[in-house]
């Protein structure tokens, strides 16, 4: 007899792609079936690859369908296509046809368990009435959909591992920086010191005014590169403060001082609309955070041609709170997006300067301050956050 290759609607080439449609569940499907497939589903080790997971569902498909071979095409790593094959007989090579699995066997059919088509299913038997019987088209239509899960849930389990691992990778960068900037504190203070007594020490002698002009400068640069590595030690530790009465413009100004680079970097210019605003409560170092968190994302969206980074504050007495809005005119969020970019590791940056965790982060610590964050997208370009943070009660505010 000569092989074949059919589809669910019907017999086609080798050569056509498989399609998606698939007919109703029905109810001949014996229910031992059903609960060994749901056993080897349940027994599926959460870090199994997707070709695992593949293996163990069609493995026990198998043991039901015992004249039966199954397999699937999944899309592996790098883009390369993972095969899993599940047959009691041997490949056949000789005359393969590439769209087939199963040449040893008479009747093949392929169905799609993704819409797009980038995974298919394959079931073969040397009798075609076996695969055209109802027990078996609900076995296959349950094991599709259980595929499917399965292949989602491993393509998720992949990206969060590896979006641990990256985020494990800047922890570590980090602390890496933080003990260098600590090693600096030593020489700086050397340059404050000695950069101060050669100035007083020059105007006592009447040394010349250019000289002492480029001493204090130094000891100016000196001064200010302390102070920044000082901020970013006491902002890579864990605050151990309580929320109190702090002054939001102090916060964004410190938060400005740390993405200074960057924002000269992209090209970025800062346009500030501060109002008359009281105290919010909270902690400095967190939300120092979110505004750098807010202001980075920022630049990286307008690093092709630069911008202007709006931050306005504004206060809402009978709601007790303050707004922060940040504006930025880079590339935007897409409509899609823009409901999910508070999930944690959800990013569309593809350039590594992102892990899925920044805004993830932002969100926790607003609602830990008792207020809110939402974005929306600007016409023509462009992103507004709006930041809401409750209005302390009167109190002085703290640096």
């Amino acid at each position: 007899m000569k092989a074949k290759t059919a589809e669910r609607l019907g017999e086609h080439p080798a050569s056509e792609a498989p399609v998606s449609l698939r007919k109703p569940l029905t109810r001949d499907i014996p229910l031992e079936w059903v609960d060994d497939l749901l056993v080897a589903a349940s027994e599926i080790d959460p870090a199994s690859s997707v070709e695992q997971r593949a293996s163990a569902l069609l493995g026990a498909a198998t043991r039901m369908l015992a004249r039966c071979a199954l397999g699937a095409c999944l899309p592996g790593a790098a883009g390369a296509q993972a095969v899993v094959r599940v047959s009691p007989r041997p490949r056949r090579e000789e005359g393969r046809d590439p769209a087939r699995l199963f040449p040893e066997f008479a009747f093949e059919r392929v169905v799609a368990i993704e819409p797009e088509g980038r995974s298919t299913m394959h079931v073969a038997a040397d009798d075609s009435g076996l695969l055209e019987s109802a027990p078996v088209e609900a076995l296959v239509d349950r094991l599709v959909l259980l595929l499917g899960a399965s292949i989602r849930e491993a393509r998720a389990q992949e990206s969060l591992r590896s979006q641990i691992i990256q985020a494990e990778k800047l922890a570590s960068l980090g602390k890496i920086a933080a003990s260098v900037v600590h090693e600096l504190n030593n020489p700086l203070t050397s340059i404050l010191a000695y950069s101060e007594y050669l100035r007083r020490k020059g105007e006592r002698s009447g040394g010349d005014p250019s000289d002492l002009e480029r001493l204090a400068r130094i000891n100016e640069a000196a001064d200010r590169i302390l102070r920044f590595s000082r901020d970013l030690i006491a902002y890579s530790r864990p605050s151990a403060e309580k929320p109190g009465a702090v002054s939001l413009h102090d916060i964004i100004e410190r938060a400005l001082v740390f993405c200074e680079h960057l924002l000269d970097q992209t090209g970025v210019t800062v346009e500030k609309n501060f109002g008359e605003i009281p105290p919010v409560r909270g902690v400095i170092d967190p939300l120092t955070q979110v505004f750098v968190n807010l202001f980075t994302n920022a630049a990286h969206a307008m690093h092709e041609r630069g911008g202007c980074l709006s931050i306005a504050t504004a206060t809402s007495p009978q709601d007790g709170y303050i707004t922060v809005t940040i504006q930025d005119d880079g590339h935007g969020i897409e409509d899609d997006h823009l409901p999910r970019i508070f999930d944690p590791f959800f990013t569309t940056k593809t350039d590594g300067t992102g892990t899925g965790l920044g805004l993830s982060i932002v969100r926790n610590i607003v609602l830990s301050h008792g207020g809110a964050i939402r974005a929306n997208t600007r016409a023509p370009r462009g992103t507004t956050f709006h930041v809401d943070l409750p209005i302390a009660l009167p109190s002085s505010a703290r640096r």
